[in-house]
């Protein structure tokens, strides 16, 4: 295959000397040994032979004290080679390096492997494989190196029989057994050490939110008797009790006396050990069931303390609620600093109750902040670049309201093309938007914003853009909500939303060729009216590398609420469509899902794959989508060998055009990127993109442009490629080399280019992006 590429593209010519470096590199038996000292041995595999079906070799490998070398695209010890590189002095700069971005090589320790065998027996008796055998093996060469093989036969596997309860303690008995039902240890499953922990876990948590503040999982353990036969166990959970004064055991509930609200930075106590004197220098106001201290004026009202919290005197202690009221008030933006905690004051209510006071330590930060930021993008050699002014205030009504202004300036220069020509587009933006920490309803939901921290979403925005084919204008209005179900899911609904698309200039050329087509009405002004509700699902979590899931839906309709009312204003008119205010709006349904997968391989290697499919349907009022809520594909997010708006719909093949501008109804896109980690701050990745855009209605779709069932699959285009990265920590700066691989403009039978010819300079895509693709 390399010799095939050298031999039909002049370009690949320039890759033999690296293609022999690697040869050099990774094809020497003897280099991967060159630190390697007398009397030791490079570990050069490790196997692991597995008897048990239910048990997986991922589950196993952290117990496995020493790995081999990590492996580039599972052949390649590229990091060992960088290390192998370096001269014998490890002290001068260039051999420093070298060691420093390689990996030093993994000598053979006999020991850690018998240590690895202990912790996979372990770890499967903690799995309930209460027989398992574990044996490692060394299998020496004359090169020194050497292969270890874990050899497991985990045995037959033991499952609980049943549960029973020994509760000292009345109080918490009944607690206990009411939520029996929610119990992970259930019969039938497996007995393991991660269920009970679980278990304790569950009670624990469950006895602290209902009053049990010194409940803790120490006062549980399990006794399990293994000897029933049938390798089953019969589980006996414990629930021991703390002595009181008196000699009695028992665990108290404790209910909330105040709720202190101590505003300010810097300060170690907002009351003395002993008493309720405050601080000195202090102010106090109370607002309604809370008390908010302070050394200097506030900037917020009392309400949004108040109605941030879900602690409230005379409720019993929540561990829930107290970390239900830490995100609310973190999602507040305006506190870099929060801590709540719980003191007993010695003091009980009139049931005897005892009482613990409630501290909520608060430290503002600012409040306002500009930002200034460039971009420069590159998308098949189109250069351009963009600056966004961004004005923030995060409390901007005293209440919590986070205002944003933002205004955009950006300019790119593009290329005709069937000629060298260039053109310059440029688009110049203004948006400005209000997020209220709560929803702004008629109808007052309190319970609803303490469990999901909603927020309204107020915006208003303009966009102008400039090209030579035409000139936009977009105006836009919008109220929203968004919240939260839980860590990783959010939701987000706009009853209302408003565009406005003008166009008042269409170059002549351009409208001669549409005027006839569907694609004319995408290019007058029309109305836009429409809702739109989101899911995202996004495991993702900063700072951490692991496997992750990320799932968005959109569902969006538009004009029918226009045409259900348009008869009161349009009775006498001959047109066969409605308008509002003398313009056009548009009716329509659409829905698109992007579904993507990270896996983290190892450390330094992951795999992610990235699924979308949408479909928009025009109905009624206007028989096309309005050109901003079409699809396109092509691009450094998209389909990477082709130019933005380059590909598609279907076999569709512009010839006479001067411009990119191809857009559809539909597009499916589904992309694979294996990413690893070179050296220093560089990052490579290879790529697969599949995908393309079609039209959904035939009488609005070009010859080869319409989705048919029996013809979509070969009009997928598919490209694949290379990538840099750059990782600068604060941001990743990328360039990719898209190669055109399928290309379904062209003749049924010559659409796989490199099967049928040549591939030429026409065929690749160069693309500048900040970030990853997705």
């Amino acid at each position: 295959m390399i010799t095939f590429i050298i031999k039909n593209i002049g370009f690949f010519r320039n890759l033999i000397p690296f293609i022999v470096g690697l040869v050099l590199l990774f094809g020497s038996g003897c280099s991967s040994t060159k630190f390697v000292p007398e009397g030791e041995y490079l570990l050069t595999n490790v196997k692991v032979k597995n008897r048990g079906a239910d048990v997986r070799k991922e589950q196993l490998n952290p117990y496995i004290r020493q790995q081999e070398n990590t492996k580039l695209l599972g052949v390649w010890k590229f990091y060992l080679g960088l290390y192998n590189l370096s001269g014998r002095d490890g002290d001068k700069g260039i051999n420093k390096w070298l060691r420093k971005i390689g990996e030093e090589p993994v000598i053979f320790d006999p020991f850690l492997a018998t240590q690895s065998s202990k912790q996979i027996s372990l770890f499967l008796k903690n799995q309930g494989y209460f027989q398992a055998s574990v044996s490692d093996t060394a299998l020496y060469s004359g090169k020194k190196k050497v292969k270890v093989t874990y050899d497991i036969n985990p045995g037959n596997r033991y499952y609980l029989k049943d549960l029973r309860y020994r509760i000292e303690d009345d109080t918490i008995r009944d607690e206990i057994l009411r939520d029996s039902l929610s119990t992970f240890l259930r019969p039938g499953r497996p007995f393991t050490v991660n269920l009970h922990e679980r278990e304790r876990e569950r009670i624990s948590e469950n006895l602290r939110s209902k009053g049990f503040y010194k409940f803790s999982e120490e006062f549980i353990y399990f006794r399990s008797d293994t000897t029933v036969g049938n390798h089953q166990v019969i589980d006996s959970m414990v629930v021991v009790s703390p002595e009181d004064a008196f000699g009695e055991k028992h665990h108290r509930r404790y209910k909330i006396n105040d709720v202190l609200f101590h505003i300010g930075i810097g300060t170690s106590d907002v009351f003395d050990s002993d008493s309720s004197n405050m601080a000195v220098g202090t102010d106090t106001l109370e607002y309604k069931d809370i008390f908010v201290i302070f050394t200097e004026e506030l900037s917020f009202k009392p309400e949004l303390l108040s109605s941030s919290s879900y602690i409230h005197p005379g409720d019993f202690y929540n561990a829930r609620l107290a970390s239900r009221t830490h995100q609310l008030l973190s999602g507040l933006r305006l506190f870099k600093y929060i801590n709540i905690r719980f003191r007993e004051t010695g003091q009980v209510d009139v049931d005897g109750t005892p009482l613990l006071d409630c501290l909520i330590r608060l430290s503002p930060g600012k409040s306002q902040s500009i930002s200034f930021d460039i971009e420069g993008t590159n998308s098949s050699g189109n250069l351009g670049a963009a600056g966004n002014l961004t004005y923030q205030h995060k409390n901007l009504l005293r209440g919590g309201e986070f205002f944003t202004f933002n205004t955009r300036l950006a300019r790119q220069n593009q290329f005709v093309r069937t000629s060298s020509e260039e053109f310059n587009t440029l688009e110049l933006g203004a948006e400005a938007s209000l997020v209220l920490p709560r929803f702004l309803l008629p109808l007052r939901i309190e319970q609803f914003r303490q469990r999901y921290n909603p927020k309204t979403n107020i915006g208003l925005a303009y966009n102008y853009q400039r090209r030579p084919d035409y000139t936009r204008t977009i105006a836009n209005a919008r109220l929203g909500y968004n919240w939260k179900s839980s860590r990783y899911i959010s939701h987000s609904f706009y009853p209302i939303e408003f565009n406005f698309v003008s166009i008042p200039q269409v170059n002549d050329d351009f409208w001669e060729r549409i005027r006839n087509t569907f694609l004319r009405y995408t290019y007058e002004d029309h109305l836009i009216m429409n809702m739109n509700y989101s899911f995202l699902l996004n495991q993702q979590v900063l700072g951490q590398s692991r496997d992750f899931w990320y799932f968005r839906a959109n569902v969006e309709s538009a004009g029918n609420l226009l045409a259900s009312v348009s008869g009161m204003w349009n009775k006498d008119s001959e047109q066969d469509y409605d308008e509002l205010l003398g313009v056009r709006y548009a009716q329509y349904i659409k829905s698109d899902v992007d579904l993507r997968f990270n896996n983290r391989i190892d450390r330094y290697t992951s795999l992610v794959w990235r699924v979308f499919a949408g479909v928009g349907y025009p109905y009624g009022n206007l028989d096309v989508l309005p050109f901003e809520k079409r699809y396109f594909s092509g691009g450094a997010n998209s389909i990477r060998a082709w130019p933005v708006r380059g590909l598609g719909p279907g076999s569709y093949n512009e010839e006479g055009a001067r411009f990119y501008n191809q857009t559809a109804d539909i597009k499916l896109e589904f992309n694979l990127e294996y990413r690893f980690k070179l050296f220093w701050i560089l990052e490579g990745a290879l790529f697969l993109d599949v995908g393309n855009i079609w039209s959904i209605r035939a009488d609005a779709s070009p010859e080869g442009g319409l989705f048919q069932v029996d013809k979509f699959a070969e009009q997928l285009a598919v490209g694949t490629g290379i990538g840099t990265r750059f990782d600068f920590n604060y941001f990743i700066f990328r360039f990719d080399a898209g190669l055109k691989t399928h290309d379904p403009s062209l003749p049924s039978g010559e659409r796989w280019i490199p099967v049928n010819r040549p591939w030429t300079w026409n065929d690749v895509g160069f693309n500048f992006a900040i970030g990853y693709p997705f």
